[in-house]
């Protein structure tokens, strides 16, 4: 089987997220998109992450019955922070019998010199960009790197999300259906928010 691994906090999972994967998994050939859902991101403020059990409830919820979409908490049990070049060895250790192939957008591809190994991952994994808007052109210089072709572009990010359901917008028709209401009734932004402003108050009296 070919896996496309499509890594993210999903910090809540947003139609963006699901309507790339789905293209990928419909147009790119791959037999399944596994949601790498991330407990903590290297690059990443822990503190801008929403309980983890609440960003996965969140996904599976938002996935369904779609076969071709799994959810995968590997990094849960690895040591803390994860990188991706460990989770995709441990990957293929733990099914050798799937290829597992990476799917990061044209933002990550920027940034992709501050991953961990990322050489050996180019190297041995082949990766797939989508584009995103808002990012300059990028060139590809490596046999192993490939564009998704024709894949839509929808600037919406969880930053957006979280930043307008605190301002009291009702943004429900960005993410998945019943998930906006499941993200008020848990209180888990307006629980956050109130941690940023202790922070940045601890800040000021520094």
């Amino acid at each position: 089987m070919k896996i496309g691994i499509y890594p993210g906090s999903f910090n809540p999972v947003h139609i963006g997220h699901l309507l790339l994967a789905n293209y990928a998994a419909e147009y790119g050939e791959f037999d399944e998109i596994w949601f790498l859902i991330t407990p903590q991101n290297p690059l990443k403020k822990s503190s801008d992450l929403l309980d983890q059990n609440l960003r996965l409830a969140w996904l599976e919820k938002s996935i369904g019955d779609y076969p071709k979409f799994k959810t995968c908490t590997i990094e849960w049990e690895m040591s803390q922070p994860t990188y991706t070049i460990n989770t995709l060895q441990r990957l293929r250790i733990m099914y050798p019998d799937y290829t597992f192939e990476l799917i990061i957008g044209s933002d990550n591809w920027e940034t992709i010199h501050r991953w961990k190994d990322y050489q050996i991952i180019l190297k041995n994994f082949k990766t797939w960009i989508y584009p995103r808007l808002g990012t300059g052109k990028f060139v590809f210089n490596h046999p192993n790197v490939h564009l998704i072709k024709g894949a839509p572009k929808m600037e919406i990010s969880s930053t957006f999300i979280r930043k307008s359901i605190r301002r009291g917008k009702d943004v429900r028709f960005f993410v998945p259906a019943g998930i906006y209401e499941e993200i008020i009734a848990s209180n888990a932004l307006a629980q956050e928010l109130v941690s940023e402003e202790i922070i940045e108050t601890n800040t000021e009296n520094l």
